[in-house]
């Protein structure tokens, strides 16, 4: 609590210089109070400001401490993020790392930092060292914390993508079958009037040339070619099999409709019992058996006829 004659550290923004200023006098207004302060070093000194509280950040006993600080921040805040790359980290945070383990911030001084909590669960999701991340990027320490810049948000993003790809991945291919509807038929929606309306194809359009698509390619690379094209052809294998699978059905059903029934039967019943799953792909190695669980057959040997010689 501010109170009158207090020295404190004056800022009229975040990364200015720390001044040295007395509280004079303080005015309460119905929301906020305003601060009458005096300055007491420099080329101001002597004169009076009223301001509000958010100029004043703490006591001057405290100015060394919080000058580090801020030059701290001041270093992260070097590095921003294009629209582009927040929207993917958000995705990629969301999506595979723990809010428990590292969680990107919006700090009052920076946007788009990384606070790092449990840097040991973190490894196995980015796939390297946390410490050889905290060389490469401006970083520093808070409490038992370490926060880095966008730049390391940026990478941390990027890394757990080539660890652990298949979700992003998937995402986004559900993300393009949406956009794909939306640009055929538009997307329904209640206007602010009450009125069910339903937007252009063409806008859809745009709107993913302009928002999605590049998104999605950003995403892509961090994944990685190989990752990339393993889930298309996987994607692509599955849809085929479906395909096939009900352009059998129809031909046993059109069987049976022209007096092909037990032909049919035949056929449906082999397509089901000989059908490739995941389950059964993988061959199945089993020990040799023991000679006592080797299953008896009998075989009763054919009388052979001939001629007794005596």
């Amino acid at each position: 609590m501010i109170q009158v004659g207090d020295e404190q550290i004056y800022r009229a923004r975040d990364f200015d210089s720390s001044q040295r200023v007395r509280v004079v006098a303080i005015e309460m207004g119905k929301k906020s109070a305003k601060y009458e302060i005096e300055f007491l070093e420099g080329d101001r000194a002597g004169k009076r400001e009223k301001v509000p509280a958010k100029r004043l950040r703490g006591a001057w006993s405290g100015v060394h401490e919080y000058d580090v600080l801020m030059a701290n921040w001041e270093r992260l805040a070097a590095f921003e993020l294009t629209d582009l790359e927040e929207a993917a980290v958000e995705t990629v945070f969301s999506e595979l790392i723990p809010e428990a383990v590292a969680s990107w911030e919006w700090s009052a001084q920076v946007r788009w930092v990384t606070t790092i909590h449990d840097p040991v669960a973190l490894e196995p999701l980015i796939g390297i060292p946390v410490s050889e991340l905290i060389d490469q990027v401006d970083s520093f320490a808070i409490d038992e914390s370490t926060t880095v810049s966008p730049e390391g948000t940026l990478m941390i993003a990027e890394f757990a993508c080539r660890v652990n790809p298949m979700p992003i991945l998937d995402g986004v291919i559900e993300e393009e079958r949406k956009c794909r509807e939306k640009t055929k038929r538009g997307e329904s929606y209640t206007s602010h009037d009450g009125h069910e309306r339903t937007s252009d194809p063409d806008w859809e359009y745009q709107w993913y040339l302009e928002r999605y698509r590049p998104r999605h390619e950003l995403l892509r690379g961090w994944c990685g070619h190989r990752a990339v094209t393993m889930q298309e052809r996987l994607a692509a294998a599955e849809a085929e099999v479906q395909r096939l699978d009900v352009l059998i059905t129809r031909l046993i059903d059109q069987m049976k409709e022209h007096e092909h029934g037990h032909f049919a039967e035949v056929m449906e019943r082999v397509h089901e019992e000989e059908r490739i799953t995941a389950a059964n792909y993988r061959p199945v190695v089993d020990r040799p058996l023991k000679p006592s669980e080797i299953p008896v057959r009998y075989e009763r040997a054919p009388r052979r006829w001939g001629y007794r010689h005596w």
